[in-house]
């Protein structure tokens, strides 16, 4: 059985990270990664949120770790560049590490913290592995989380997708860390909710994790009280 695993990822030349401290509030999401050959310089295509939009594409130009860039599309909460990124300046690629390990990268995030990357591997092993050529080639790994790729951890812990959604940023970007590397005003922009939305998230998800691991075993989620709705109307 395949396993997910989701690293944060830094102390290295990350791809737009440069750009990324001039807006340190905006988050990018990789939506696809290309190359015509293993010698061409990637094609990436990135959506940006959460952030000065204005002070991100001033710094575009002058990012060493891109050569190209060009915002393909616009609405007001969110952007997407596609950008070639420079290799020549010390940027580090994973891809031959992703070929040696037999990884897959489902989702890359990154923030001016880090990058939080979702990948599937073969087995531990592989993840193992994985780990270790990463910090051969100067990345400090954090291991998040890891599962079977048919463990529906939401549902094995009674959680909605938001709530999910919720405690996985939060955990990646630090929220629970002590202290604290992030608040809930940057997590709630971050997310496009309500900071009392996202509180309301956290509090319920966090119940529920806790009721299905150290709560009472005869404890099932059809027995616990109903949750009243959200005081924003939002589904939590």
């Amino acid at each position: 059985m395949s396993l997910i695993a989701e690293l944060r990822l830094t102390d290295a030349s990350l791809v737009m990270l440069p750009s990324l401290r001039a807006a340190p509030q905006m988050t990018l999401e990789r939506e696809w990664a290309t190359a015509a050959d293993r010698a061409s310089d990637p094609v990436l295509f990135v959506w940006a949120s959460g952030g000065d939009f204005e002070a991100f594409e001033a710094a575009l130009p002058d990012d060493p770790t891109i050569s190209e860039h060009e915002c393909i599309e616009a609405n007001d909460h969110k952007r997407l560049y596609r950008v070639v990124v420079a290799r020549d300046t010390g940027t580090t690629n994973p891809t031959p590490i992703d070929r040696q390990t037999g990884a897959s990268r489902l989702s890359v995030k990154t923030t001016v913290d880090g990058a939080v990357m979702k990948v599937r591997l073969p087995d531990r092993e592989a993840l193992t592995e994985y780990i270790a050529l990463l910090r051969e080639n100067g990345f400090t790994v954090q291991l998040l989380r890891a599962h079977t790729a048919d463990d529906d951890s939401g549902r094995q812990y009674d959680l909605s997708s938001k709530q999910e959604e919720a405690l996985q940023e939060a955990l990646g970007a630090g929220y629970f860390e002590v202290p604290r590397e992030t608040d809930l005003t940057k997590l709630a922009d971050r997310l496009d909710i309500s900071e009392q939305a996202l509180s309301e998230r956290l509090r319920r998800g966090v119940s529920s994790v806790l009721a299905a691991t150290v709560g009472e075993p005869d404890a099932q989620p059809s027995k616990r009280r109903e949750r009243p709705p959200a005081a924003d109307g939002d589904d939590q």
